[in-house]
Formats: C-alpha cells, structure tokens, sequence
C-alpha cells in the first residue's frame, strides 16, 4: 500500500486513535485509517488483514460495523470473487450527524441528573444547566452548520485540490 511502512502504520494508529475519540472500536478506526490512505482507494478482506497485521475476524467485525454505521460501503467488480471495501466520501458529515445522538444523549443524562437536584438551588445545578446549555447552543447551531458545509463542500473540496495537485 505504501512504501513509507513506519509512516504508514503510525497513520493508521492515529486513525485508530481519532475514530475511538468518536466512540467506535480501536480496530474500525485502523480499517478507516487503511482504507484513507490505500492506492487504488479499495481494499479487500485479505488486504486489510495483511496490512493491519490482524485476524480476518476482528477485520471482518470492524467492516461489518462500518457498514452498518453507513461509514464505508462494498465494492464487487466484474469477475472478481472478492469484495472490496471503501470509505464513503460523505464520512464526515455522517460522523458528525451520529454527534447529534451522541448530545441528544446527553441531554437526557443532564435532564435525569436535573431531576435528582430538583428543589436544590440554582448554584447546586450549575454544572448542569452549564452542560445543558452547551448542549442546547450546539443543537441551535447544527442545522445551520451542516447546511453551510453542503453548500461549500465542492468549493473548499477543489481548493485543497488545487492546493495538493
């Protein structure tokens, strides 16, 4: 995949890394990372598990996941028996909507921890009503967030282009 094998393995722990910061397994996060950085941009089963060293299994559960999560999709080419996996090219948006649940959540915890103070005074729930506003300021900025970036998204996508060309 790339001749550069102690860049590339230290890549693709840190994609291990960034993906565990959004709650996923260790071993997603590698198959993202490989699958970031793969030429041709497709990788099989067999050539994930060569390349992040592990079992077919732990890959294959971490492909199935991905999939699931709508994060990479499957490839089939004509005549080939194999399947091929990629990371889709909206990932980071459909990251960043699971982000919605992952507050929504949270405002339930914050809501449940609320109750528990109920008749407390206001300073005794600040941290929560601090958190809860958080929460309500992101969900307030969300919508609007996510429609900025599909309207920009080709623009910024064909200056960092240009930039890398």
């Amino acid at each position: 995949m790339n001749p550069n094998r102690e860049a590339f393995r230290q890549f693709i722990e840190d994609a291990g890394d960034m993906i565990d910061e959004h709650g996923f397994p260790h071993m997603a996060g590698r198959v993202i990372g490989a699958l970031l950085v793969c030429v041709p941009p497709h990788c099989s089963l067999d050539e994930l598990a060569d390349e992040l060293q592990a079992s077919k299994g732990s890959i294959s559960m971490a492909t199935q996941l991905l999939l699931r999560l709508g994060l990479i999709e499957k490839l089939s080419f004509p005549g080939e028996r194999r399947h091929y996996y990629r990371v889709r090219t909206d990932v980071w948006s459909i990251l960043f909507l699971q982000r919605e649940e992952h507050l929504d959540r949270n405002r339930r915890v914050v809501e449940n921890g609320l109750l528990l103070l109920e008749g407390r005074s206001v300073e005794e729930k600040r941290r929560l009503l601090e958190m809860l506003v958080f929460l309500d300021f992101v969900a307030e900025e969300s919508p609007g967030f996510a429609a900025r970036w599909e309207k920009r998204r080709s623009d910024l996508m064909n200056k960092r282009m240009e930039e890398h060309s």
